[in-house]
């Protein structure tokens, strides 16, 4: 179980840098939440022939999570991917937290209806808080 299920794109050299960083302040801090990060762009097509079995995965880690973040990075709005994880939060009663690594990066549709709090990302201190 994690506390923080984090949804990022490792193609994004900021937002990988920014997977990096939460890494290291999980190891060095004890009261930082445990973490697990999921991939926005899987290699597996979001109807294809094993999305089903990767959606049971996914919807098992969302609903054994506290909280959700979403690292919004360039191409974060187009992902199927994203979008679901982000419904499958709300209807699991999951808080969305949401962090935009660039302020010109857009936000996939399915965030607006979710309300998330808005985090500073790359600061630790925000993400041990237990409510926002």
């Amino acid at each position: 179980m994690s506390d923080l299920f984090i949804s990022y794109q490792s193609a994004d050299p900021l937002a990988l840098s920014f997977q990096v960083q939460l890494r290291e302040w999980a190891a060095k801090h004890w009261e930082f939440p445990t973490l697990s990060f999921h991939e926005q762009r899987l290699p597996e097509k979001f109807m294809g022939l094993r999305a089903a079995s990767t959606k049971r995965r996914l919807r098992r880690e969302i609903k054994r999570s506290h909280r959700i973040l979403i690292i919004i990075s360039r191409e974060t709005w187009q992902s199927e991917w994203a979008d679901w994880e982000i419904a499958t939060a709300r209807q699991a009663d999951k808080q969305v937290l949401a962090a935009k690594l660039d302020s010109a990066n857009i936000s996939p549709i399915e965030l607006l209806a979710a309300d998330p709090a808005w985090i500073e990302p790359f600061d630790p201190e925000i993400l041990t808080q237990t409510t926002f």
